[in-house]
């Protein structure tokens, strides 16, 4: 006697699933890139480290690139959502806020954030996508600064090219310090104290 086929899953119910293998695979695919760099990592240790087929590893991406590109967007997507600056609070603090939760999360994929600006000075590909996602800060940035001097409490600044300062000065802190290790001092530098140094130049920087 012939078995019943199996009842379809509802569609809801296997867009979760395909989203958490997805999930898996880029949190693999972090491990593997951290721990060995772009240029070392294969599909074969991320198959391995995430458990699942090399199959179903292609369902989802094409190749090594096309995964690094994938948890790049997402990584720093992340980076883009929680270091939204909060409506409350004073200027300084705000800022504060932004740039804390940003070196946060640079702090959490230091490693990962530092096979990407390796990879970006050897890929174009890759470095385009990283224009592209620093470019979304830098606008949030701008446009900031434009209300600010439409209310007449910015200094007498440039939006376009100040927003692109400011944005490369906490990323490239970020690059150096936390993914490079690097801290010109003999003392390790005080995550906090970086925060509100930081934050600090900005908003002398700018504002009345």
């Amino acid at each position: 006697m012939a078995q019943a086929p199996k009842p379809k899953l509802p569609r809801s119910r296997r867009k979760a699933m395909a989203e958490e293998t997805e999930s898996v695979i880029l949190r693999a695919a972090e491990e593997v890139f951290s721990s060995k760099g772009f240029f070392d990592a294969t599909v074969a240790e991320i198959v391995e480290k995430a458990g699942v087929s090399r199959g179903t590893f292609y369902l989802y991406f094409k190749n090594r690139e096309e995964v690094f590109s994938a948890l790049l967007s997402r990584v720093v997507g992340e980076m883009f959502i929680l270091s939204a600056s909060h409506e409350t609070g004073t200027l300084q603090e705000r800022v504060e806020s932004a740039n804390r939760a940003y070196l946060e999360m640079f702090r959490r994929h230091r490693e990962f954030m530092r096979s990407v600006i390796q990879v970006a000075t050897f890929d174009s590909n890759v470095a385009l996508a990283l224009n592209s996602l620093r470019n979304k800060f830098i606008e949030r940035v701008r446009k900031h600064l434009e209300r600010s001097k439409e209310k007449g409490i910015l200094y007498d600044a440039d939006p376009a090219i100040t927003s692109f300062l400011l944005v490369i000065m906490v990323e490239f802190t970020a690059y150096s310090w936390l993914s490079f290790g690097w801290e010109p001092d003999k003392e390790r530098f005080d995550f906090e104290k970086v925060v509100k140094e930081a934050s600090s130049l900005w908003s002398r920087a700018v504002y009345k």
